[in-house]
């Protein structure tokens, strides 16, 4: 099949395409993206090997006249793609408002529809494509609520399938300067950072003893003020980015943002976390994502609002201590996880 893909904005919407779409390629589809020309999607998705269309859609955020521009361009972009999808088969959406445009249009021509939700909130654009799709994939069963077509099926986000092939290995934290036989604490606030939550965490250093080991990614952002503030020693080292799920495996306890692709790969390695949602995101889509895992006792959770350094050194003494709890939450966090995730997903589509 010709198959034409959306996704853009974050890596949250973006990775969890690439990852269907390589399996896609691997069962001899043609898939071409389609994103925007000022977002990440233009150089990451080219750099993964796949063909990519940009166009001109800007965000609906902002005053009277960016939301007028935003619709212009969206009615723009409808139009280019009704040019741009004959001859495809299949369009699947990843969320994102370029994804508007994109999927109406692909709905227009007759083409099968298909869109993925990462989030436990279905973000706005999957909202206006609802009931105009063929099929919706959800990752939490609080989707099942939030949709209206009937065509839906909770099956995960494609991007925790790379998570379950991940094994222990020692050499990860040796390789960082630690010690493979202590606890050890993974701190990590997204690509960026935060900027907000570091200056908590850089007080919360000094309340540490070293009982356990902490490795903290601050970001880009934020390495250089860290690394100034904090002093490192032989339990406390400071890095401006790790190897996402290869270090996260072999951790103790995770404290990190609530992101779907984050809580996908908590869920798939089956690992117990306490989560921090940024408040600064679309509906505030992280705090239900961490909901989602505290309210079957997987994760704990701690507002932004709410946090401070003492906090912070409380709950993780509560939880690195307790292998009771480390257990429990990691058990519940793996159950809530589905190992055949893209075999379903490439299964549901083929079915389409």
């Amino acid at each position: 099949m010709n198959i034409a893909m959306v996704a853009g904005g974050t890596g949250g919407h973006i990775y969890p395409a690439l990852t269907l779409a390589e399996a896609l390629k691997d069962k001899g589809n043609r898939i071409t993206f389609i994103g925007s020309n000022d977002r990440m999607e233009k150089d990451v998705i080219p750099a993964s090997g796949f063909d990519y269309v940009g166009l001109n859609v800007y965000t609906t955020r902002g005053g009277v006249l960016q939301k007028a521009k935003s619709l212009l361009s969206i009615a723009k972009a409808y139009f280019d793609c009704k040019k741009l999808l004959k001859g495809y088969d299949m369009a699947i959406g990843f969320g994102n408002y370029i994804s508007v445009p994109v999927m109406e249009a692909a709905a227009s021509l007759g083409l099968k529809t298909v869109i993925h939700e990462q989030n436990s909130f279905v973000g706005r654009a999957n909202r206006m494509l609802d009931t105009k799709m063929d099929l919706i994939i959800g990752s939490y069963e609080e989707n099942l609520k939030q949709f209206k077509n009937q065509n839906i099926r909770i099956l995960g986000n494609p991007q925790s399938s790379k998570a379950y092939e991940v094994e222990k290995d020692e050499k990860v934290l040796s390789d960082l300067g630690l010690d493979p036989k202590k606890k050890t604490l993974l701190i990590f606030m997204g690509s960026l950072g935060s900027a907000s939550v570091n200056e908590k965490l850089i007080e919360y250093f000094k309340l540490a003893d070293g009982s356990y080991q902490i490795i903290y990614a601050t970001g880009a952002s934020h390495y250089e003020k860290t690394v100034k503030e904090v002093k490192q020693s032989d339990w406390l080292k400071i890095f401006e980015r790790v190897d996402g799920v290869n270090v996260m495996k072999n951790s103790t306890l995770l404290l990190c943002r609530a992101g779907a692709t984050t809580i996908a790969e908590i869920c798939a390695l089956g690992m117990p976390s306490i989560l921090i949602p940024s408040p600064y995101v679309p509906n505030n889509h992280q705090y239900y994502n961490g909901k989602a895992l505290t309210d079957k006792n997987a994760a704990l959770m701690i507002e932004e609002k709410d946090l401070d350094p003492k906090i912070l050194n409380d709950t993780i003494n509560s939880v690195i201590n307790d292998e009771v709890k480390l257990k429990t939450m990691g058990d519940n966090a793996r159950n809530m996880g589905n190992p055949n995730v893209l075999n379903d997903i490439l299964e549901a589509i083929e079915e389409l």
